[in-house]
């Protein structure tokens, strides 16, 4: 009866462990942490989580579950106990994938099978020594055989044993703390291009120059481990690059829509946003969501930017103005591609432009330059050049603005030479800055404005 009851017992205990999801000495899965934090970019994500593993008698640890997509001088471990930190004094593993050169080593004392370069059946054996594609096997029946990769007729040999046992040494990484006795929490901290997100503005436009703007990000998860219970973060405006490293992954749709008031934060030059708490990164997985999405007055412009000394013998010259969008930054925007969709004759959107916005504090100007105009030309002239010194040059222009739309607009025509002094004489528009001319014309007129230019020679 005593030792029925202390067999219970212990079988009790053992699974109350593993219930409490404590993990053995020596060992360490990933997809088992404390907490995980994970900090996405655009290209990469940083990887932060806290264990209690412990290592064992002998200070070694074992590590598995990390991506073997990652940055490995990225790599930290180290327990935490106050100011007191302990670093392993060695990280070891094994390089991945199509190794053949490494996987034939872990067979060497291992028994083997030897078979083609004109054997009729195969001869069982053990795997003596190999080294770079050369290796020898003592067949069962007492005679060696001579492998040689560089030969494609060669003789080639088949592992017997399970794949787990072959692939530990790709499967773990070993770290050693040696003797030191460590305490505290475990930190582990990587990168990995396997998981990442792209964003990108919808701006749909409404009547009476009124528009929505939202933010959607795509986040991608395309590791074998699963972020079920991680504060997921994202940062924009310090890190560029191109997301890669996809793989084929199943879409998920979420319809997660933030606070905008809760939306990020700055820190340094950057914009820190913090996702709702039950998004989660399946392995695999893509999904689709919702940042924020905001009500907006916008200003439709046309400019038209001017290089007024490097027009060389022309005296006349026609252009079209780019149609920009200008409106005040509700809230910090990190920078994204954008994309204006507006409404057909028939009731459905059209994407009518593109554009991209670059990084922009609350209460600026954000200004959205999309493509050409359709029904707005410019016809500049340039009436006089007179040299009023070896250090400064002017010119007389004339310049002729069509509308053919059905509405008045409003044309900025902005000088970028840099040896530019000022804009002066204007007649017909309104001198706005030094280098800057703003044109009211009515829908379905023509306007002619004169102005005078002066540049450094």
């Amino acid at each position: 009866m005593f030792k029925h009851s202390l067999l219970v017992l212990l079988v009790s205990g053992f699974m109350v462990a593993k219930a409490s999801g404590e993990a053995l000495p020596g060992k360490l899965n990933v997809e088992q942490p404390k907490s995980t934090v994970v900090t996405l970019y655009s290209d990469k994500a940083l990887i932060s989580q806290t264990f209690n593993s412990r290592p064992d008698a002998k200070g070694s640890l074992e590590i598995s579950g990390l991506p073997i997509n990652r940055l490995d001088g990225s790599l930290n471990l180290e327990y935490v106990n106050g100011e007191t930190v302990y670093r392993p004094e060695e990280i070891f593993w094994y390089q991945g994938g199509l190794d053949r050169d490494n996987y034939y080593r872990n067979l060497v004392g291992k028994n083997v099978e030897v078979f083609g370069g004109g054997l009729n059946v195969a001869i069982q054996g053990k795997l003596v020594s190999y080294q770079q594609g050369i290796g020898l096997v003592e067949g069962s029946n007492g005679r060696q055989y001579f492998i040689d990769y560089h030969d494609p007729q060669g003789l080639r040999i088949l592992s017997r044993v399970s794949s787990e046992t072959q692939g530990k040494s790709l499967k773990y990484l070993t770290a050693d703390f040696g003797q030191q006795p460590v305490s505290g929490p475990l930190k582990l901290t990587y990168i990995t291009p396997q998981l990442s997100y792209d964003s990108h503005y919808r701006l749909t436009l409404l009547s009476q120059n009124q528009g929505r703007l939202e933010l959607k990000t795509l986040l991608t998860n395309s590791s074998n481990i699963n972020f079920n219970q991680a504060k997921i973060r994202l940062v924009a405006g310090g890190e560029g690059g191109v997301p890669g490293f996809y793989r084929k992954n199943r879409m998920l749709e979420a319809s997660v829509v933030a606070d905008a008031g809760d939306y990020g934060e700055r820190v340094g030059e950057v914009l820190l946003s913090t996702l709702p708490k039950d998004t989660v990164l399946p392995a695999n997985s893509k999904q689709l969501i919702d940042l924020f999405s905001e009500a907006l007055h916008l200003e439709k412009l046309y400019t038209l930017d001017v290089y007024g000394r490097s027009t060389g013998g022309r005296t006349s010259m026609a252009e079209r103005p780019r149609l920009t969008w200008k409106f005040e930054a509700p809230l910090d925007l990190p920078p994204a591609q954008v994309r204006m969709y507006e409404q057909d004759p028939d009731g459905g959107y059209i994407i009518s432009g593109n554009s991209w916005l670059p990084k922009t504090t609350a209460g600026d100007h954000a200004w959205l330059t999309m493509g050409e105009a359709l029904a707005v030309r410019v016809e500049r002239t340039r009436l006089d050049v007179e040299q009023k010194s070896d250090k400064e040059l002017v010119v007389k222009w004339q310049a002729t603005v069509s509308n053919d739309q059905e509405d008045s607009i409003t044309l900025l025509i902005k000088e970028r030479d840099p040896n530019l002094i000022k804009l002066e004489s204007v007649k017909g528009a309104t001198l706005e800055k030094m280098d800057q001319l703003r044109v009211e014309v009515s829908a379905g007129t023509q306007k002619i404005i004169h102005f005078t230019a002066k540049y450094r020679r």
